[in-house]
């Protein structure tokens, strides 16, 4: 983060500047009221007056002129930082979540806009104006010691009712917080499996689960708010009394005639604003609370070094190889040893019981996790050390559960980035879902998502194949890609295969039917994370009625 404070620490540090000329201003008000009771009334000279309140007016239009410029600085910080950090944590964090690989940060974009509040907002003033607070305290003394002490009491009692406040509020808020969050995590799972949850009778169960983690959140929330009632009713207590403690003690200061009744006023002023900062402290501290651990969460994300090789490299002609590659989590092993090898344009059937490691060796072959042993290549070089922005636009891949983002046909098609008309024309085509498209309401320009156009999960998968085959990869990868597809669908598909070999594109396919794997090159099967065939297509499913008819005529 030290890198990237840089890039905004200018806005801070003129922040800083103004504010010292800001507070010396503050004095402005008890100033002129110490002048007019002390000066003014006791002599009735006007021209006092007209001079004094002229001064004051000046001195006020330039503090809210610095306040505006200071105001001003700090949105641009805000600016700075969200330039500064969001495009870059928001890549940390895709990257991060996808690869299995990384230890997962718990940092995000919301720590992002906690720190871009707290250094863009109203909460940095605190500690731009509370440095200040000894000047105010140290004005009072001068005015009378006694007075200096009353107002230095209420500002220690206030700082520890603060500080008592947030320790009694803090282990309950941040329980509930936890509470809240797997609330929030279990109504959308509920949500999204809505039709599960009605048709299955699961509503009841559903709602009571959720009734349990709402009492528990509301549970903690009231004992937050009943343990910290007590300290806030006693800090607005003290707040209120301290004006009564300042005048009563001037005006006891003032008959023994050991202070003017301009120094009462001009103390009370001067008191409320060497204590505002403390007040405003006080109420900013879980905002910075907030935004100190949101620095530190980023700090940990982006102090992380990117291993990932980024050198340039030719553009990949296909070639693929798994060299001995081992993979696990934790102490479980999923895949052991695996090796093949494809030539550019060959084409390969995954096949293999559910749990036998298919579609982790899916993740493996297209760089998204590293191996724990071995090495997936792509031409010869590692491929999880290729640069992923740099290797997308030569890498198709359609998972076994498609997802389509807000936006148009066209806009998912061609990933997200800039369209292209012939190129996603073009895929549609191969992918077969060209005709489909047109009879969507507005064509390729129809948008798709959430409260807009909801498609059948074959035409979402059709649509995913497309995106895959948008550029012309040279690698492609489709795990169970028949899956809600019908038999239009599944011609399309199979019809796409020819073209992808003819272009010269690898192609890895996992299915459990045979007919879809009739046009495959080769077969390799995984049975419990290792290689149990693999060869020529018409070999291996050979070997494979082979074992069938011995075990038909065993049994």
């Amino acid at each position: 983060m030290k890198k990237y404070f840089k890039e905004w620490r200018h806005y801070l540090a003129f922040g800083a500047f103004f504010s010292m000329f800001i507070n010396v201003l503050q004095l402005t008000f008890p100033i002129y009221m110490l002048q007019i009771y002390d000066r003014v009334l006791s002599s009735q000279s006007m021209p006092t007056l007209y001079a004094i309140t002229l001064a004051a007016v000046v001195a006020m239009i330039v503090m809210a002129t610095l306040e505006f410029i200071r105001s001003r600085l700090l949105v641009r910080c805000g600016v700075a930082i969200d330039q500064a950090l969001s495009r870059t944590v928001l890549d940390r964090v895709l990257k991060q979540s996808a690869d299995i690989g990384q230890q997962q940060s718990q940092a995000s974009l919301r720590d992002v806009g906690s720190v871009r509040n707290f250094f863009g907002g109203n909460a940095i003033f605190t500690l731009f104006d509370i440095p200040w607070t000894p000047m105010f305290l140290a004005a009072i003394y001068l005015l009378h010691p006694l007075l200096g002490l009353v107002a230095t009491g209420g500002a220690v009692m206030l700082i520890i009712f603060g500080l008592l406040n947030e320790k009694l509020t803090r282990a309950p808020l941040d329980a509930a917080n936890g509470v809240n969050a797997a609330s929030m995590r279990f109504v959308e799972s509920a949500r999204r499996n809505a039709q599960s949850v009605n048709s299955m009778g699961m509503l009841g169960g559903i709602s009571q689960r959720w009734e349990g983690l709402n009492d528990a959140l509301m549970k903690l929330q009231t004992q937050a708010s009943r343990q910290g009632g007590l300290v806030q009713s006693l800090s607005s207590w003290l707040r209120q009394s301290m004006q009564v403690f300042i005048y009563g003690v001037g005006a006891w200061l003032t008959v023994k005639g050991e202070a003017s009744a301009g120094s009462m006023i001009a103390a009370s002023i001067i008191m409320g604003r060497a204590l505002a900062p403390v007040q405003m402290g006080i109420g900013s501290l879980k905002s910075m609370v907030e935004a100190r651990g949101a620095w530190k969460r980023l700090d940990a994300m982006l102090d992380v070094a990117d291993d990932v090789e980024t050198m340039n490299l030719p553009d990949p002609q296909g070639q693929l190889t798994a060299e001995g590659v081992s993979f696990g989590i934790q102490d479980k092993a999923i895949l052991k040893g695996v090796d093949f090898s494809l030539e550019p344009g060959e084409s390969l059937g995954l096949i293999g019981p559910s749990g036998a490691g298919k579609s982790t060796l899916c993740r493996l072959l297209l760089g998204i996790w590293p191996a724990s042993a071995g090495a997936v290549r792509l031409d010869g070089s590692d491929i999880y050390k290729w640069d992923q922005q740099k290797l997308g636009p030569f890498i198709g891949y359609l998972s076994q559960d498609v997802e389509l983002f807000n936006g148009t046909v066209a806009e998912n098609i061609a990933r997200m980035g800039n369209i292209d008309s012939d190129m996603v024309i073009a895929a549609a085509q191969q992918a077969g879902v060209h005709d489909l498209i047109l009879n969507f309401p507005k064509g390729y320009d129809t948008r798709i998502g959430e409260g807009e156009v909801v498609l059948s999960g074959g035409q979402r998968q059709r649509i995913g194949l497309a995106r895959a085959l948008y550029g012309n990869p040279k690698l492609i990868i489709l795990d169970e890609p028949n899956s809600n597809l019908d038999d239009d669908g599944e011609q399309a598909l199979l019809s796409s295969w020819q073209k992808l070999k003819a272009q010269g594109t690898t192609l890895v396919v996992v299915s459990h039917k045979p007919t879809l794997l009739s046009g495959v090159d080769k077969i390799l099967m995984l049975k419990e994370g290792k290689v149990a065939l693999f060869g020529p297509r018409d070999a291996v499913f050979k070997k494979l009625m082979e074992v069938q008819n011995t075990q038909q005529t065993a049994g």
